[in-house]
């Protein structure tokens, strides 16, 4: 039998969930990268903070149209983020 995959029991559980389960979940992971690009990087900082959101703002999904966009001229202009 061939090994498994280190994720793997974390697919089971998903795969199992329902559909709520599911969306907390991803929102969970949103706000959390949210967050990481909130700590880590300048630009973003400014921008959310510009906007007056924090990534624990995002409750819903519908939560997310109150972040700002990022456009390729924002990458640019912020290289590296």
């Amino acid at each position: 039998m061939p090994p498994r995959h280190p994720a793997s029991g974390d697919l089971d559980a998903i795969e199992t969930a329902s559909r709520d389960e599911i969306t907390a979940l991803q929102l969970q992971r949103l706000r959390s990268t949210l967050g990481r690009a909130y700590d880590l990087v300048p630009h973003y900082r400014q921008a959310f903070d510009a906007a007056g959101v924090q990534p624990a703002d995002l409750k819903t999904l519908a939560d997310l149209a109150k972040f700002p966009f990022t456009t390729k001229q924002d990458l640019r202009a912020n290289y590296p983020f």
